[in-house]
C-alpha cells in the first residue's frame, strides 16, 4: 500500500526525531547500508555517535552527512558541493531513521504496536538515488518473552534525494504479510537480490512488492 508521513516542522518534533536517530545509529547494530560496493546483509553504517553534551546532534548530523557526500561523490553529478549546507536528503533521511514512520503506519492500520526486531536499511543506488526502509515483525497479541510475530511489515521511502517541488511530506510503499521467519536478518537476506536489482538499475518495484 502507499503511506504518505508529513515531514515534522517544529523544533520539538525535529529533536525527538534527530534523538531517535542517533539512538538507532548508537546500537551499531540497527541500521543497516547496502550500496553498490556494501552488497551484504548486516553491514552497519560506519557512523559513531558523539556522546558529549551540548553538540552531540550536531556532531552525529554532520558525519551521517559526510558519508552521504562521500557515497555520492563517487556518482559524477550526484552532489553538488556549493549546495550541501543546506541538504534535504540528510534530513529527511534522519526523520525516516526514527521510531516515528513504522508507530504511524501501525496505528494507521490499526494493528497492535508490538513491534519486533526493528532494522533499517539506507540504500543508495549505483545513479545516487538515496532511499531507506524499516522492517519490524508484527503481532497481534502481546506474548512475554516472544522476539518475533507471525508477520513482517516492511516500508520504504521513496528516492529521498529527489525534489519535491514543494510538497513537505515523505512518500513510501508498505507491505505486511504473513511470516514464519523468526530471524530478521535471514529475512531481509531474502530481498537482498531484490534491494541489490535496485541499487544497481533503479528497478525498485520487485523489491517493493517483495
Amino acid at each position: 500500500g502507499s503511506f504518505e508521513l508529513e515531514d515534522p516542522v517544529n523544533s520539538s518534533a525535529i529533536s525527538e526525531r534527530k534523538r531517535d536517530f542517533m539512538r538507532i545509529v548508537a546500537t551499531q547494530r540497527d541500521l543497516w547500508i547496502l550500496t553498490s560496493t556494501e552488497r551484504r546483509v548486516g553491514s552497519v553504517l560506519p557512523v559513531e555517535v558523539f556522546k558529549r553534551d551540548g553538540c552531540s546532534e550536531e556532531v552525529t548530523y554532520n558525519r551521517i552527512k559526510f558519508w552521504l557526500q562521500g557515497e555520492l561523490g563517487k556518482i559524477p553529478g550526484a552532489v553538488d558541493l556549493g549546495a550541501t549546507s543546506q541538504w534535504e536528503v540528510v534530513d529527511r533521511v534522519v526523520y525516516f531513521i526514527s521510531t516515528t514512520p513504522g508507530f504511524e503506519l501501525a496505528m494507521r492500520n490499526k494493528v497492535q504496536p508490538c513491534l519486533l526486531q526493528p532494522k533499517y536499511l539506507l540504500m543508495v543506488s549505483k545513479t545516487g538515488q538515496v532511499r531507506a526502509a524499516w522492517y519490524a515483525f508484527c503481532s497481534d497479541k502481546v506474548v512475554p518473552g516472544e522476539t518475533a510475530g507471525p508477520f513482517v511489515m516492511k516500508l520504504v521511502t521513496e528516492d529521498l534525494r529527489a525534489s519535491r517541488e514543494g510538497r513537505t511530506h515523505t512518500e513510501h510503499v508498505y507491505t505486511a504479510k504473513a511470516t514464519s521467519e523468526k530471524d530478521m536478518e535471514r529475512l531481509i537476506g531474502k530481498h537482498l537480490s531484490l534491494i541489490l536489482k535496485g541499487i544497481d538499475t533503479d528497478n525498485w518495484q520487485p523489491y517493493l512488492s517483495a
